[in-house]
């Protein structure tokens, strides 16, 4: 028998998992906390088809997770010479013959309100990739998805596959009547109650926290709460992000507490130590934030939305290059984001949110060689790259129209008409859309063309020479300065060399500027200054910013923070005293920095074929690390003045300063350099 997997459609187990995530989300009592935007779920219908040329007679088998029949049309050779065309339909679950010839093989499917998909037992031939998929409506023929999770008949793609652990506390506290149980860092999975015994018989209440302040709050402020009841002797509830678990009123009723820790089995390939315990501890802290929310798709943080937003995800997916380099979790998220068509809204009804899907696609590209991906999500590109133009006017300037969003990040913009930060953002758009074009052997010209038109536009309207700075909005006379449109400047290189040097001084080195406070644009703001050589700047901001939650206790990075804030004020936000995410995966970004940045190792080709280890310890000492590729790994040491660098590819360069060394796959080089 040839191994066999469960097939799909192409994009809907991802497009079904996406949504069961996005309807997951609980919040003060609210069981379905439903998103702002289109949920999308896979067509009922599906088709599935192959051509097997036999010959000989052979048996097979079609099964469905719905209902459905199979369709063989057999071009059967006979004795003079000629076929004979046969057409035949069979049950699901029926035992095939199949006669020697031409045969191809439909197998029709349809599951409402599921995920429809088949599976073929076969003497040579199996359900796999090489199927290909329909759907009615849909447009277009894909190859069939599939994953090596599902290979067996008894396994269900409408269940998504995670691992499980039990952890229990590792600290449980008496107080206030209670106990307060600390599992030593934030998780998530199911809380289980076993062994319970009570005196009494009035449902007990259990607080969830991030923080110990939000387990103890026995008011009506606390997100999510449940009950024990006494009459129970074992309980098992749904899958929730804590940290703390505080069961109060406690003193007649005793219990063993634990929980099904949930998770991806990713393996951590990107490594890096130094001998700063800070940035040990903030790399560490960084990789489990991301890995917490790394699901069916990236999550923005795993306690309180527990959704896929595309501009998150976009640093997730730098950040697991460094550390996971896992593409299957990319192209869920990007997938998923997406959506089925027709293009009705932003992503996620943000404008720059639609943006950073697009550009997420060469980025993923870039990194991975994955053209296939390209293929099957480009005409999805086009379509979102037409909508998004549905917003801009006659000189190719963007602005939101009602319905839309426009994000940026949290902060005070002056939010009169068209944005600068979008535009800035939709230039690189454009030409990333050029990139993907030339992958597919389309004509470029017209992306570039508005990508040049833009940057006079934006250059023109949006620059004021007095204040050395791209201004929010041109359209109210404020003239007001954020950080951020000045930044994408730098980062996407949308206006000259001059103005880049003014802006470096009088913007990012101008304290008058109100800061970033978030990790979401610090992420920007350091890649910026990085990418520009400043990599003190940024090893700054780590100590300071991130070394800030992590010296708070923080065992994951947090959603925003602001060294100003005292006591509980660091988990208000959004007008609610724990409304803060203390677990959001767009704080992971030190992985990525340290990796690009200290460690020196980024692409100059797609999928690594050529790449570069620039290294820099930047003041750091004792520095080692390890960069996954697609085709194995990059070790970088720096010791002192001493640089050495082994690779299991080929294709690298280590560069010190002016000097060039070529890296020999499987051989260790090392060099001094004064100024590593």
């Amino acid at each position: 028998m040839a191994k066999s997997k469960w097939i799909w459609y192409g994009g809907d187990f991802e497009i079904y998992h996406a949504m069961k995530q996005n309807l997951r989300r609980e919040q003060y009592g609210v069981g379905t906390y439903v998103p702002m935007w289109r949920i999308d779920m896979p067509r009922p219908t599906a088709l599935f088809y192959k051509i097997a040329v036999l010959e000989k007679e052979e048996k097979m088998t079609a099964y469905a997770n719905g209902n459905g029949y199979v369709t063989i049309q057999c071009d059967e050779r006979v004795p003079d010479g000629k076929t004979k065309r046969n057409v035949q339909k069979y049950n699901l679950g029926e035992e095939i013959t199949l006669k020697p010839g031409r045969n191809f093989i439909k197998i029709d499917v349809v599951r409402t309100g599921g995920l429809p998909c088949a599976y073929v037992l076969g003497d040579t031939f199996a359900s796999d990739s090489s199927w290909s998929g329909a759907s009615l409506g849909a447009g277009e023929d894909y190859p069939v998805g599939s994953l090596d999770w599902y290979t067996e008949l008894s396994d269900n793609p409408e269940i998504f596959k995670f691992s499980y652990e039990r952890i229990y506390p590792v600290v449980s506290e008496k107080i206030n009547g209670g106990t307060l149980h600390d599992f030593g860092k934030e998780t998530y999975g199911p809380l289980i109650f076993e062994n319970i015994r009570a005196c009494g018989g009035k449902p007990i209440r259990f607080n969830y926290g991030e923080s110990r302040a939000e387990a103890l709050d026995m008011s009506d402020n606390v997100p999510l709460v449940d009950y024990l009841n006494p009459a129970e002797k074992k309980m098992t509830f749904r899958k929730r992000a804590f940290r703390y678990i505080y069961v109060s009123d406690d003193e007649d009723i005793s219990y063993d507490i634990s929980c099904d820790y949930e998770y991806i089995p990713l393996e951590y390939k990107g490594a890096f130590r130094c001998d700063d315990e800070l940035i040990n501890k903030i790399w560490d802290v960084s990789a489990y934030t991301l890995h917490l929310n790394t699901r069916e798709g990236y999550l923005d943080g795993i306690k309180r939305d527990g959704w896929l937003w595309s501009g998150d995800a976009y640093q997730s997916y730098y950040v697991n290059y460094y550390l996971f380099f896992d593409n299957d979790s990319v192209k869920r998220t990007i997938i998923g984001l997406r959506g089925n068509e027709p293009t009705t809204q932003h992503t996620n009804t943000i404008l720059d949110y639609s943006f950073y899907w697009i550009c997420s696609v060469y980025d993923y590209y870039f990194h991975t060689g994955d053209m296939d991906f390209v293929r099957f999500i480009y005409p999805k590109m086009k379509t979102m790259m037409t909508f998004i133009e549905t917003r801009c006017n006659e000189r190719g300037i963007v602005s939101g129209k009602r319905g839309d969003w426009t994000f940026i990040d949290w902060t005070t913009f002056d939010t009169d008409g068209p944005q600068a930060a979008e535009q800035m953002l939709l230039i690189h758009t454009y030409r990333t859309m050029a990139k993907c074009a030339a992958l597919m052997g389309e004509d470029t010209s017209a992306y570039e063309q508005k990508a040049e038109r833009l940057y006079r536009a934006a250059n023109e309207l949006f620059w004021d020479e007095e204040k050395g700075a791209f201004i929010d909005s041109y359209t109210s006379g404020k003239r007001h300065v954020t950080r951020h449109a000045n930044i994408f400047a730098l980062l996407f290189d949308t206006t000259s060399e001059e103005r880049k040097e003014r802006i470096i001084r009088d913007v990012i080195n101008n304290k008058d500027v109100p800061p970033i406070t978030t990790p979401y644009f610090e992420f920007f703001e350091l890649d910026a200054m990085c990418m520009l050589g400043d990599r003190k700047y940024m090893l700054d901001m780590l100590h300071s910013y991130w070394g800030g939650m992590i010296k708070l206790g923080a065992t994951t990075i947090w959603e925003q923070f602001d060294p100003n804030e005292e006591g509980t004020e660091h988990y208000r936000m959004y007008g609610k005293p724990y409304g803060r995410s203390l677990c959001h995966a767009w704080g992971a970004s030190p992985i990525y920095l340290l990796g690009k940045y200290i460690l020196g190792v980024k692409p100059t080709s797609p999928a690594y074929k050529t790449f570069e280890v620039a290294p820099s310890a930047s003041g750091l000492t004792g520095i080692r690390g390890r960069v996954p590729l697609p085709c194995g790994y990059v070790d970088v040491e720096i010791n002192g003045d001493e640089v050495s660098v082994y690779s299991t590819c080929d294709g690298g360069t280590l560069i010190l300063g002016d000097e060039k060394f070529a890296i020999e796959k499987g051989k260790k080089i090392t060099k001094t350099h004064k100024n590593a």
